[in-house]
């Protein structure tokens, strides 16, 4: 399951880097899904959607994708995974979504923290190793029978560490 789910989060973040921008928007955009609720920082395009089912040793998992792309080269994407049944060892998942995604981008792990919160969750910092790097931030949220990641992907070190970054994961909320 761990090498599946993170080749997927791979995918969409390769596929936000290299598709052309959409339309944007000239203020920050409240967005309410069944799911979750986020606000895209202004400029961000309306998130497209991309659902598969894979099938695994337990059941299947029901995985729905969001993407959202700014003109900067910056990209916010959602992914909400229903397991088969209830998550019952988060750190395990955790530590497998990470492995893939940096095993997969060719990245380098720069700080992984625990979360406080009424879910189990955890934060990363990562980049790639490619000549032109990419700046990721990453917040894996697992509650019930999902599985979470909320996904920034950036040109820049410093479009990571900026104050629109932090708002879209502050505003990141899991629907009751």
């Amino acid at each position: 399951m761990k090498t599946r789910l993170g080749t997927v989060f791979t995918l969409a973040a390769a596929a936000v880097l290299g598709l052309a921008m959409p339309s944007h928007a000239d203020a920050p955009t409240p967005v309410q899904k069944p799911d979750f609720a986020i606000t895209l920082p202004a400029g961000y395009g309306a998130f497209t959607e991309q659902s598969q089912s894979m099938k695994q040793d337990q059941g299947m998992i029901q995985m729905t994708t969001y993407v959202s792309k700014a003109p900067t080269g910056e990209a916010a994407i959602v992914t909400v995974s229903h397991m088969p049944a209830k998550i019952g060892d988060a750190a395990k998942v955790f530590a497998g979504t990470r492995d893939s995604l940096l095993k997969s981008l060719n990245a380098t792990l720069e700080k992984e923290e625990k979360l406080t919160g009424d879910a189990q969750a955890e934060s990363l910092l990562f980049h790639s190793n490619a000549a032109t790097p990419v700046y990721f931030q990453s917040r894996l949220v697992a509650k019930d029978d999902r599985l979470y990641q909320v996904l920034y992907v950036g040109r820049t070190a410093e479009q990571r560490s900026g104050a629109t970054v932090s708002q879209l994961f502050d505003s990141f909320r899991i629907a009751p």
